[in-house]
């Protein structure tokens, strides 16, 4: 007798423990979603492998990414100090360009001042020197005549060119004691020769 009240009551218990065991598991599936499964420890492990290798790869990929951040603020760094620089290098370079066109306007006027000045003078010295020469050749006609060689065709050719020279000077031009014109000075030369020929 004892032993069968004890089956009925061992099943009911059992039967009442699982009644709510299947009570839970069906509140828990309704109202919280939860589906209870049955896992065997094996994939548990592999599961749990899986996710330390993947926090062990996320770890060392973040390591890594804040390297790389690292090293592109380095990068960007050094490139706007190079920009800095550059800009620096880039704004002494206008200003110097700009002294060199201002120095280069300043020797330009310098020359052209110097140029006009040395024509100037070249221009005077020429004339200077025309004057002389027709003093010598006002005195090598007056020697001649004194000399009384008046009457060779040398003395009239040179008075010819001595009033060629005053009619000249008389107009205005100036006379470069033939400077630009070689065959007149050699041609005067060979006229004196024949003037102070005996």
């Amino acid at each position: 007798m004892f032993g069968s009240d004890y089956l009925i009551g061992y099943s009911q218990g059992r039967s009442s423990a699982e009644d709510e065991r299947e009570t839970k598991e069906l509140v828990a599936r309704v109202i919280y979603g939860h589906r209870p499964v049955q896992v065997e420890q094996s994939y548990l492990d592999q599961l749990t492998s899986v996710i330390e290798t993947l926090r062990s790869t996320s770890d060392h990929n973040l390591g890594k990414a804040r390297m790389f951040r690292s090293e592109a603020l380095e990068w960007k760094a050094g490139a706007e100090r190079h920009e800095a620089r550059a800009a620096a290098l880039e704004a002494q370079l206008a200003s110097l360009q700009a002294q060199l066109a201002e120095r280069t306007d300043a020797l330009d006027q310098a020359q052209a001042a110097i140029a006009e000045q040395l024509a100037a003078h070249q221009s005077t010295h020429d004339e200077k020197w025309g004057l002389n020469l027709f003093r010598l050749i006002a005195t090598w006609l007056i020697n001649a005549h004194i000399a009384g060689r008046s009457d060779r065709p040398a003395f009239a050719e040179m008075r010819d060119m001595a009033k060629d020279v005053t009619d000249a000077i008389e107009r205005g031009e100036p006379f470069r004691g033939y400077q630009d014109e070689p065959e007149k000075k050699a041609r005067l030369q060979a006229l004196l020769e024949e003037l102070l020929r005996p």
